[in-house]
């Protein structure tokens, strides 16, 4: 049985096609949810509908828990389980931006910790109802020694979504897509446009310094990077994703919290402990930090 934690695009991917492939599901819901069936569209346009249980509390189980929400509500999501989460349990953290898995440590320092990043992509249409819209790999890693004891989590997974690797050091992969975030997601939240937009030549130099910046702090943190190659791989998600609009687009767009914090703010607090100039994502950091707290004054 799994346990999901997130009833939002991604939580509701993963818990589609762990049903589909037999798995038990249990989705964590923040509000309550009457809704019984899953919705699912694949990226063939075939369309599931599975029963999927629901609750908005954790039942006493060994269960994994995979946690399917935004960074800003990863540690208010753990705290309100707190009491029901076994210190044997595994926790798996899938979300964007980084700093999370420190902070769940500390709240639960015996249990299993995972890491995750996946490339896969959903649209949440209503409560329960999802489209896929993208396909990619999955990581997933130890965060901590007893985490390391749970990689055979990636075989239901792999099976439910394939490409899912299990990485011996899941913090590079952490890291590339925290580099990858720093380039689209601000811009694209602050300009209001899809990711393909950012092929704009008026871009490119500002996707430049941005990576520039994020290198150094990358590679003072013992992480290392060739640049041509980061450069590239960011141009071939702005391609595959043209179409798209980035999750901190939409959080700007409906006024929502974005997870700033767990992008631009990870790396300007690393950049600051090492001594290094930020300047890029210092002013995006509090373009985007504006923002949210025009939107909470405008509410």
């Amino acid at each position: 049985m799994w346990q999901i934690i997130g009833a939002g695009a991604i939580g509701c991917l993963w818990a589609a096609n762990l049903l589909r492939i037999g798995e038990k599901v249990q989705l964590i819901t923040r509000s309550p949810c009457t809704a019984n069936r899953l919705q699912y569209q694949d990226l063939l346009k075939q369309q599931f509908t599975f029963p999927v249980s629901t609750s908005r509390s954790l039942c006493s189980s060994s269960a994994p828990i995979l946690v399917c929400v935004k960074a800003t509500q990863v540690i208010p999501a753990i705290t309100t389980h707190l009491t029901s989460i076994d210190a044997q349990q595994a926790i798996i953290l899938m979300h964007n931006g980084m700093g999370c898995a420190e902070q769940v440590a500390k709240l639960l320092p015996d249990n299993p910790i995972i890491c995750a990043t996946t490339a896969n992509a959903s649209l949440l249409h209503s409560s329960l109802n999802i489209e896929q819209t993208g396909k990619g790999v999955t990581y997933l890693g130890a965060y901590n020694n007893n985490g390391k004891r749970f990689q055979s989590l990636q075989v239901p997974l792999n099976a439910a979504l394939v490409d899912t690797c299990w990485c011996e050091d899941v913090n590079e992969k952490l890291w590339l897509k925290l580099i990858i975030n720093m380039a689209i997601n601000p811009l694209t939240a602050i300009h209001q446009i899809k990711n393909g937009q950012l092929k704009n030549p008026a871009f490119q130099t500002q996707i430049n310094s941005l990576v520039d910046e994020s290198l150094a702090v990358a590679t003072a943190e013992g992480v290392t990077f060739k640049k041509e190659e980061i450069l590239d791989i960011i141009q071939q998600v702005i391609t595959l994703t043209a179409e798209n609009l980035s999750s901190m687009n939409r959080d700007i767009f409906y006024r929502r919290h974005t997870e700033n914090e767990f992008i631009a703010g990870y790396l300007l607090k690393s950049a600051a402990f090492k001594q290094i100039h930020t300047p890029t994502i210092m002013h995006l950091y509090q373009q985007i930090k504006a923002l949210e707290q025009a939107a909470i004054v405008e509410q």
